[in-house]
């Protein structure tokens, strides 16, 4: 007789074998397939067609743990390009200042900006607004 908890037991082990360790994508899985062995249990198909087809939907191991490696690189992928941008506006905003203070002190002391203070004034202006501008497009995801 078909033991469908036997069978689900194996088809763990068969997952673990072909490499998705990590517990939430197998625990993920798993809940998937007993959502599409009830479902086809409940159209009339026997315990064992009903886990056998959901099990062949799902897909084999190899194939799955592709898919898995495939979106772990793509997440990481994303995550790596907001950090930089991230740093890149946090050094815009902190550059700015920087360039800005300076002229600004030059002006108050002389009276007059010459070529030089001018062009470090105006690019501080434009890496703050530039930098203050990464942040507000930043938008967050949601789940």
């Amino acid at each position: 007789m078909f033991d469908l908890e036997q069978a689900i037991t194996e088809w763990r082990k068969q997952m673990l074998t072909a490499g998705i360790k990590t517990p939430v994508p197998l625990e993920e899985l798993e809940i998937h397939l007993r959502e599409e062995v009830e479902e086809r249990m409940r159209s009339g198909l026997s315990a064992k067609i009903a886990f056998e087809t959901a099990a062949q939907n799902l897909g084999p191991a190899k194939a799955l743990q592709s898919e898995f490696n495939h979106v772990n690189k793509t997440t990481k992928r994303n995550l790596m390009k907001r950090i930089i941008i991230i740093t890149v506006g946090i050094l815009a905003l902190l550059l700015g200042p920087a360039l800005i203070l300076p002229a600004l002190a030059f002006y108050r002391h002389h009276g007059a900006m010459g070529g030089m203070n001018l062009f470090c004034l105006l690019l501080g202006i434009g890496l703050t607004l530039g930098g203050g501008g990464i942040f507000f497009s930043l938008k967050k995801r949601r789940a």
